[in-house]
């Protein structure tokens, strides 16, 4: 999720939850050297560009994600958040 807009903690966890509800045994499972289940969390940075900073919130996911899944995750996105302009985006690490 990119946006000009930081997002709230309350935010975060929104969309954190949002891509849960959709694609839960596609997130990445991690684990502490213990062994111990870990939770993912969400990545978030910033990035310039010529018109300012840009926040971007990102979730690896274990596998990716189907076209279907994507248009879901961002109408719900879309329903969650109408008073911040973003986009949402999924992409592959190669």
């Amino acid at each position: 999720m990119l946006t000009r807009e930081e997002l709230s903690d309350e935010d975060v966890i929104v969309y954190f939850d949002i891509v849960q509800s959709v694609v839960p045994t596609k997130l990445l499972t991690a684990y502490d050297d213990e062994k111990s289940k870990v939770g993912i969390e969400v990545m978030a940075y910033t990035s310039e560009d010529d018109e300012g900073d840009m926040f971007i919130y990102e979730i690896i996911l274990e596998d990716e994600i189907d076209s279907e899944e994507g248009d879901e995750i961002s109408d719900l996105l879309f329903d969650e958040f109408p008073d911040i302009k973003f986009t949402f985006e999924a992409s592959v690490e190669v």
